[in-house]
């Protein structure tokens, strides 16, 4: 399946994630594990991208004897691992679909994100633009985007997946409507 991603307003908005929904609550095989590190005062990679039920590992990778501690407040998944030495490994389980921003107390400028999504078909995007996803099973879907600027969000598209996949979807992305 390919598609693009289109932003109202031409806003220039980074680090996009276009993913597929299963439309008929179907769960995912694919659990996915990913591994973040922490050296040097930063996180590694910044932006990591899970299937639901999957998990992150945070290791401390520094050089020295720098303790970090991991933590997040966001309403897909709150955790705090503690007060992390060097060598150290902690895994945090994620199991709701959505974006997770989480820093280091110790450190004010360490922040990253975990995007939690529904399926294995997904695709990251540096900016608005092109994507193709692999593979997609024939069902029913819901086409969607993960967007780290609270100030956005995409309008999901239902798709219908046969043994011909669509030639082509637009995905919109607009700017939030404030409330009064």
């Amino acid at each position: 399946m390919v598609g693009e991603v289109k932003v109202d307003g031409g806003k220039r908005l980074k680090n996009l994630v276009v993913y597929l929904e299963p439309a008929d609550a179907k769960t995912a095989a694919a659990v996915k594990h990913q591994r973040v590190t922490q050296k040097g005062r930063r996180f590694n990679p910044r932006i990591s991208v899970i299937v639901a039920g999957g998990n992150v590992t945070y290791v401390n990778d520094e050089d020295q004897e720098i303790d970090h501690n991991v933590y997040s407040l966001s309403k897909t998944r709150k955790f705090d691992i503690g007060l992390a030495s060097k060598g150290s490994k902690h895994t945090v389980e994620f199991t709701k679909p959505g974006v997770v921003k989480y820093y280091c107390s110790v450190h004010k400028n360490m922040d990253g994100i975990v995007v939690v999504v529904p399926s294995p078909y997904f695709a990251v995007l540096d900016k608005p633009g092109e994507f193709k996803l692999d593979g997609v099973p024939a069902g029913a879907w819901r086409l969607s985007a993960a967007i780290t600027h609270r100030r956005y969000k995409a309008k999901p598209v239902a798709l219908s997946i046969t043994g011909e996949q669509p030639a082509s979807v637009e995905l919109r992305i607009s700017r939030k409507r404030r409330k009064r």
